[in-house]
């Protein structure tokens, strides 16, 4: 009887670690999924190519909200659209928060940003922001599927400059 306790007990903490393993694992794969977009979005604006975020997005086939979707899509595009000659600059990105739903493949990520657009050597733009992101699980993995509005916090000049 003894045996069958031991391997009740190595089978439920086995269980257990692997249950935790798992959800640790989903909020560290959804935190390196935003810290690649953070990264390859600034890649994109000083390229100017607006299509650089598109592999990091669901689409509306793996259960993305179409409305939210093209809305967070579209702020990026239209930011790099107004751009001509500038660069930008990010002074700091933190994630300030991921909550994880396993049970429906979702999660939110709150994010903090200030960053600044510059031209001729000198910041014409600068704003501080936390905006909330919607994030899905697909058959890709981990992929953004729309976004709230951004909160600004404080900003510096006008945007766009002309």
């Amino acid at each position: 009887m003894k045996k069958w306790i031991w391997i009740a007990a190595i089978t439920a903490i086995a269980v257990l670690v692997i249950l935790l393993t798992r959800q640790g694992n989903s909020e560290g794969d959804v935190r390196r999924l935003i810290e690649d977009v953070q990264t390859e979005a600034l890649d994109g604006i000083n390229r100017r190519n607006p299509n650089t975020l598109d592999a990091y997005f669901a689409s509306v086939a793996e259960g993305a909200q179409e409305t939210g979707l093209a809305e967070t899509q579209e702020a990026y595009k239209n930011f790099i659209a107004q751009m001509s000659g500038e660069s930008v600059q990010i002074h700091s990105f933190n994630i300030e928060g991921v909550e994880v739903h396993e049970d429906g493949g979702l999660a939110r990520v709150t994010y903090r940003m200030h960053l600044s657009v510059i031209r001729g050597g000198a910041a014409v733009f600068t704003v501080r922001f936390t905006q909330n992101l919607a994030v899905l699980r697909t058959l890709r993995g981990w992929r953004i599927s729309g976004g709230d509005t951004p909160r600004i916090e404080e900003t510096t000049g006008i945007w766009p400059s002309r």
